[in-house]
């Protein structure tokens, strides 16, 4: 089995720090728990989803056609 260097995947991924309010706080600690997934893992799809929503909703007729070049 190939060793694996926790350090590199734990520094692979760009991480941020995010204020919520306690209303929001609470409606996704209830949605992860829900869930059974952690709080971080959560945000990080949601992020994630709304991220690739907006990509496609801003792409120019140009940058697609360039897509499939």
């Amino acid at each position: 089995m190939p060793a694996v260097n926790v350090v590199s995947d734990l520094m692979a991924k760009p991480r941020v720090t995010v204020t919520l309010s306690e209303e929001v706080y609470k409606i996704i600690s209830d949605w992860a728990d829900e869930e059974e997934r952690p709080l971080a893992n959560l945000v990080a799809y949601i992020v994630s989803k709304a991220a690739k929503e907006y990509q496609q909703q801003n792409e120019t007729p140009s940058s697609i056609k360039d897509k499939g070049d």
